[in-house]
Formats: structure tokens, C-alpha cells, sequence
């Protein structure tokens, strides 16, 4: 029997059951306390009107109340040595969003007892281990599984949604069918994440000109990828294949070339930095997170894109460091990005040997100065910077416009409005 993600929150108790005796008492959830009432009202009314059938339901209520409150006490006092050799571990550090997840559980056996034991139960009293997954930014899962069901040591969970998850405690918690009573002993984590839930690669990588990205700076017009016919060509043997347009081969069937995307400079180098700030007053918190998917998704389709060119390329976010890898190392860096309020105070990492930037961003309806804004001002002379404002629906299109007019204003940025899914 597996119960994975979707808890009432009456079920996610935080209370803190540690090892002294006071801490051994179940905790009364909702359905708990209102039978509880029950019962005394019963008594109380079966007393005054010398009702037997009253008092006779109140015995009744009393008397599985008193069974599972005291099971689960004793249960409680068996097991609670035991829990402190309990544990499990995410077996799938990275996985993509949707995907399943595994989990093993262990149990640490004496030398007297060099076999698994199944944990004791008693009619009634469930014993379940639960994992709690948490982003930076207030995403989480949480998988219940029942600890001895598991005759392979493992168990699987979906991961729906992209992040990096850390955990400050498990619970492995004893409660009671019908939901009177529940305790639960934490189970401390430390260490980074968990698990990695990588973002998806958008479907077409951002149209971004490498044009100061080498030891040489290239100074022909900067086109842009189009589908336009009339920026294409038959395919001619010979031709460089990279540069086939396969979406019009899918549409057409026929082999047609970009007449206009220049090769990358020789040593060419680029730099992605995704801005995860989000504007409260634009986005609520989901959106900011979807919002910010997005950013990760674009910028994971222009890396692979980019090295697919021979371009070297290199990941920050807000809040961290500039990375450099594989793709699928880099894919793993924009696990990290969480989505913040423009109140963060974390900066956007810079690189001054960096030659080719590319900034993306969320649009946003303030003028105070930002990570964003502290990161341009460090922007060399010579330097180039493309920033790309990202955003879905029409009522953010407004917004995206403004603050690509009001960055085009600066020195070196090449801002502009890209909107997703179009």
C-alpha cells in the first residue's frame, strides 16, 4: 500500500516528538477533538436525562478513543529506539519534471538481529515513513509509503515540478485508521539537495547572434533566425548541415539553409545569467515560478543550441555562481534557480573575461535599482549584453515593452520582448 504526494494537511503535523517521556503522547487531530467533544456531550446528556442509549454511544466513543490513543503510546515507546536507525535516501539525484523518482529505505540491523524485522502492529494503527521535499521558493512533494511494504528497499514518487529540493527532516509517523491520533519522530537531513528536477529544453532555442563572443569581434549586420522563405535557400551539398532549417523541413520536405546566421567567432564564449527576479505586483507566486521554468527552459535550449556550435557556455542565476559543463551538468545548474520578490537582495553573477552575455528576465513595473541594474553597471566598455525580457499572456506584453524601451536607452544592451509559446 502507497500514499505519495497529496496530504491533508492534518496529516503533515509538525510537532516534534522527541525521546523524553512527555514527548510521547499522540497528538489529537480535528476528527479526534470533535469525537472527543462528542463523547463528553453524550455523557453529558445521557446523565441529565438518564438516557442509557447516550451514555452507551459515549462508552462506545470513549473506548476507541481510549484503544487508539493507547496503542499508539505503546507503539510509540517499542519503536521510538528503532526510528533513530531508519532512513532514506533519493536514489535519482537528477530527474526531469513529471518524471518518476526512486527511493530506498534502509533499516540498520545489530549483529543480533542481522535480518530485517518488520515493525510490530497492532489492529487498527498505521505505521507510514513520509519524505519532504522543499524548494527555495515554497514548491514541495511529500511521499508516504508504508516502510515494510517495500520487499525490493525501494519505492517510486513522481516529480511534477522543477527545482532543487532539500530537506530538513523525514517523519516516520504512527497513527490510527480512522484518524483520531497521530505521532510522528523527525528524521534530520543535512547535507545540499536531495534531488535535482531539471528543466525541459524549450522547443526552439531563443534567435540569439554570438557577435562579440570570440577573440575577434565580428562586425557584419546581426541577423536573427527566421522562418521566413525569403531568408532561406535551397540546400546545396556542401552546405553546412547545422544550418538547415528542419521545422520548414518538416512543414515542406524540402532542405532549405539560413542565408543569414554567421558562423560564432573563432573561441567564442557565452555567458546565460538567469534573472529570476519576479515583480509581485505582475506576478503571484505561481506565477513567478512558471514564469521563471520559462527563463530556465529558453536558457537550457540556447546552451545546448550554443554548444552545438562549438561555443563554450557558461550558466548563472540569481543568487549563485557561474557554472560550466556538460549539458547535462548545466541542465542540473538550472535546477537551482528559485523564483524571488525584486525585495531579494541576492546579485546576479558577473564576469568581466565573459564575451558574449545573455541576460534573461521577467518583466517588471518598478524603476528602484535592482540585481539586474547593479549587474549592467559593471558592464565593460566594449562589452555587449543581450537582454531578453520573456513573459505569456497579453496582459504582460505592456510590460515587456516598457522595459525594453526603457533598457534600450543604455549604452551596450540589446534588449527586446520575446513571448512564450509564440
Amino acid at each position: 500500500m502507497r500514499e505519495s504526494t497529496a496530504l491533508k494537511q492534518n496529516d503533515l503535523s509538525d510537532t516534534v516528538i522527541g525521546i523524553s517521556v512527555a514527548d510521547i503522547l499522540p497528538v489529537p487531530r480535528t476528527l479526534g477533538v470533535f469525537v472527543l467533544i462528542l463523547t463528553f456531550l453524550a455523557f453529558t446528556a445521557g446523565s441529565i436525562r438518564n438516557e442509557f442509549a447516550l451514555i452507551l454511544v459515549g462508552a462506545v466513543f470513549l473506548a476507541v478513543l481510549g484503544y487508539c490513543f493507547l496503542t499508539i503510546v505503546l507503539l510509540s515507546c517499542i519503536h521510538r529506539k528503532r526510528v533513530r536507525s531508519v532512513s532514506a535516501q533519493i536514489i535519482t539525484k537528477q530527474v526531469s519534471p513529471g518524471n518518476q523518482g526512486i527511493c530506498g529505505f534502509t533499516v540498520e540491523t545489530s549483529q543480533n538481529t542481522p535480518q530485517k524485522r518488520p515493525f510490530l502492529r497492532l489492529p487498527g494503527i498505521l505505521i507510514r515513513y513520509e519524505i519532504r521535499l522543499t524548494t527555495k521558493d515554497g514548491r514541495s512533494i511529500r511521499h508516504l509509503f508504508d516502510p515494510d511494504s517495500l520487499k525490493t528497499g525501494t519505492d517510486t514518487f513522481i516529480a511534477p515540478d522543477r527545482g532543487a529540493y532539500y530537506t530538513r527532516y523525514d517523519e516516520f509517523g504512527i497513527f490510527d485508521v480512522p484518524g483520531f491520533f497521530r505521532l510522528t519522530f523527525r528524521i534530520p537531513q543535512t547535507g545540499g539537495p536531495r534531488l535535482l528536477v531539471t528543466p525541459k529544453k524549450a522547443a526552439e532555442p531563443l534567435p540569439v547572434t554570438i557577435q562579440s563572443g570570440g577573440t575577434v569581434r565580428r562586425n557584419e549586420p546581426r541577423f536573427l533566425r527566421t522562418d521566413n522563405l525569403t531568408d532561406h535557400r535551397p540546400y546545396i551539398p556542401g552546405d553546412d548541415p547545422r544550418r538547415i532549417n528542419w521545422k520548414l523541413y518538416g512543414h515542406l520536405g524540402d532542405l532549405f539553409v539560413r542565408e543569414g546566421e554567421p558562423e560564432p567567432p573563432p573561441h567564442a564564449r557565452l555567458l546565460i545569467i538567469v534573472d529570476t527576479q519576479s515583480d509581485p505586483a505582475l506576478y503571484t507566486d505561481e506565477a513567478a515560478r512558471r514564469g521563471v521554468d520559462g527563463l530556465c527552459e529558453n536558457a537550457l535550449a540556447l546552451a545546448v543550441s550554443s554548444m552545438e556550435r562549438g561555443i563554450a557556455v557558461s550558466i548563472g542565476y540569481t543568487g549563485g555562481d557561474i557554472q560550466r559543463g556538460t549539458q547535462a551538468e548545466l541542465a542540473a545548474v538550472l535546477a537551482y534557480p528559485a523564483a524571488l520578490p525584486l525585495s531579494a537582495q541576492e546579485e546576479l553573477p558577473y564576469s568581466p573575461d565573459a564575451q558574449g552575455i545573455v541576460i534573461l528576465a521577467l518583466p517588471r513595473g518598478v524603476s528602484e535599482t535592482l540585481g539586474l541594474d547593479r549587474l549592467l553597471a559593471k558592464q565593460g566598455p566594449n562589452q555587449s549584453i543581450d537582454l531578453i525580457f520573456l513573459y505569456e499572456g497579453n496582459q504582460l506584453e505592456r510590460a515587456a515593452e516598457t522595459c525594453t524601451a526603457i533598457y534600450s536607452l543604455k549604452h551596450g544592451i540589446h534588449p527586446r520582448s520575446v513571448r512564450l509559446g509564440s
